[in-house]
């Protein structure tokens, strides 16, 4: 069958999907919405497809299965709501909304909902994340003692962004938890964390942080440690050591290219991609294909509402522990 998908919005992340979607022979993009018609208008003539006016037309429209919510975090709850009333499968990204409250209330609401619902931590269909975590699935190394994490972006975003993104916390290491999560197959009981300003002395203004360092301790008590910069200059930088009984695995950077130069001064390799969009290119197509075979063959997909909750819940813990410098309990469901 093909999907037959509304996408919500017309920005960054929402161009991507609406790429990978149009190249997808199981569906197809109906029309496309976002508060800026402009945008959806120029979004919507490069894939063929109609821009609507308003949010609502993309929920009334008996001819489409599936939405991606990609429009702005603020918005999440309110369209999750409509999906559920006009059972509409959802593709929604990350995270649900910036107040775990909020989010918590939205939960209570969607309890035995019918639909689909696909959370966007796109790092889980990345093949070298998939190889991780099938290793330790296998138990070959043991039981998992500790893990180590760091991420580390080519170049702070702009003020503005840093202003509406929840703090690096909510925005960035959110992603990290995630995986952390997955890799763990247990949830995170308590956190510390610390955060400063290295890069841009105006990140306080917002106030946010551009450098954090992180120690958190699963129900297990397994413990894991997670290094956050928004700098890197060699490029982007996911590193990843999982630390077991019987050896250690480690998922290392990806260079663009295997190629080396040798010369009589140096040895010089390829850099890191330039960003997350070119390092999870196919991480992308992989996430929207796995949620359209779970529409078509009616399977639940993952990663799930609980799982935007929770490492919500354990961002929020963080967020308060670099500011009162403790270590804080997370509010797990």
């Amino acid at each position: 069958m093909t999907v037959n998908f509304g996408i919500l919005g017309a920005g960054r992340i929402a161009k991507i999907h609406c790429e990978n979607i149009f190249n997808n022979p199981k569906a197809e993009i109906i029309k496309i919405y976002d508060i800026n018609n402009k945008f959806s208008k120029n979004l919507a003539k490069k894939y063929n497809t109609y821009a609507c006016s308003k949010d609502l037309d993309i929920f009334t429209d008996p001819n489409i299965n599936a939405i991606v919510i990609a429009s702005s975090t603020p918005t999440h709850v309110k369209y999750l709501d409509l999906a559920k009333q006009y059972n509409k499968d959802v593709y929604c990204e990350k995270p649900i909304h910036l107040d775990l409250k909020t989010v918590d209330v939205c939960l209570k609401r969607l309890v035995n909902h019918k639909n689909k619902i696909q959370i966007g931590f796109h790092r889980r269909f990345d093949e070298n994340h998939i190889e991780l975590k099938k290793r330790l699935t296998s138990k070959k190394y043991g039981d998992i003692e500790q893990i180590n994490i760091s991420s580390r972006d080519s170049g702070l975003p702009p003020i503005s962004y840093l202003k509406v993104s929840g703090g690096i916390f909510k925005d960035m290491t959110i992603h990290d938890l995630d995986i952390l999560r997955w890799l763990l197959n247990d949830e995170i009981d308590e956190v510390f964390a610390q955060g400063s300003v290295m890069i841009d002395s105006k990140v306080k203004t917002v106030p946010d942080y551009d450098t954090a360092s992180m120690i958190l301790k699963s129900k297990k008590g397994i413990l894991a440690q997670i290094s956050n910069s928004r700098r890197q200059t060699g490029g982007f930088d996911q590193r990843i050591e999982v630390y077991c009984k019987k050896g250690n695995l480690n998922l290392t950077n990806i260079k663009k290219t295997s190629v080396q130069e040798i010369n009589s001064k140096s040895e010089v390799f390829d850099n890191y991609p330039l960003s997350f969009i070119e390092r999870y290119k196919e991480s992308y197509v992989r996430a929207i294909d796995y949620f359209i075979n779970c529409i078509n063959k009616n399977i639940k997909p993952y990663p799930g509402l609980l799982d935007g909750r929770n490492s919500l819940a354990i961002a929020q813990a963080l967020t308060e522990s670099a500011k009162k410098s403790k270590t804080v309990k997370v509010n797990l469901i």
